[in-house]
């Protein structure tokens, strides 16, 4: 595992050799905030993406099959707490019961929110207990499931990336304290390319023009 104070000599390092740090200084706590920002804008790239090699490097954040806590329902649809730390969906599915017929498995497939009333007006598409699927949205921090008149969501279990750790200051009042002492799940290889683009991002930030065409490359591989 690596600290977030290894972390922070490799960002030095590199910083170093691409003379990066050569007018301005980087507090530790402005550099803990950049790659908490960059941490999670990389695994949503990897995510939706969809690239298999990259997915094997963010196995460590994937929560599988999450039994989510129930909220609020009504007789068209009933919604279900995402996690705290939910940063990117992975896959769905659903019990549901319907008259003498209980806790049957439900295959779900997301709509989005505009498309809403014509998909659930749709004979193909509207949900269906007997075809045992059904439609979901996300809503603001839920996954709202729809449902037919008599049909009963029990369940919904969710398998999703989480955010990664944060690298947070010991003290917070002083940005330059020590790094908080925890472990970093994420594989090194990638933690290097987090590194690489925060490098990019300082130097850009404080108005150094002849970094502009390297910046433009990290962003293409983090967004």
């Amino acid at each position: 595992m690596i600290t977030a104070e290894d972390v922070y000599e490799k960002y030095i390092e590199k910083s170093e050799k691409n003379g990066t740090n050569d007018n301005f200084s980087t507090s530790r706590g402005k550099w803990a905030s950049l790659y908490n920002e960059l941490a999670p804008r990389l695994i949503k790239f990897f995510v939706n993406n969809r690239n298999l090699d990259n997915l094997k490097d963010i196995q460590v954040l994937l929560v599988d099959d999450k039994n989510l806590e129930a909220g609020p329902k009504d007789n068209k649809s009933s919604k279900f707490k995402l996690p705290k730390d939910f940063l990117a969906w992975s896959s769905e599915r659903a019990i549901a019961s319907k008259g003498k017929c209980k806790q049957q498995d439900i295959s779900l497939f997301e709509i989005r929110d505009d498309d809403r009333r014509s998909i659930i007006g749709d004979s193909f598409f509207k949900p269906s207990f007997e075809y045992r699927e059904t439609p979901f949205n996300y809503t603001e921090n839920f996954i709202k499931v729809y449902k037919e008149e008599g049909m009963d969501i029990n369940n919904v279990y969710l398998t999703y990336y989480k955010y990664p750790k944060k690298i947070e200051l010991q003290d917070p009042d002083n940005p330059e304290s020590s790094f908080s002492q925890v472990e970093l799940e994420l594989p090194e290889h990638i933690i290097d390319r987090i590194v690489s683009a925060m490098v990019g991002d300082f130097k850009i930030s404080n108005a150094d023009p002849s970094f502009q065409t390297e910046k433009v490359r990290q962003n293409e591989n983090i967004t």
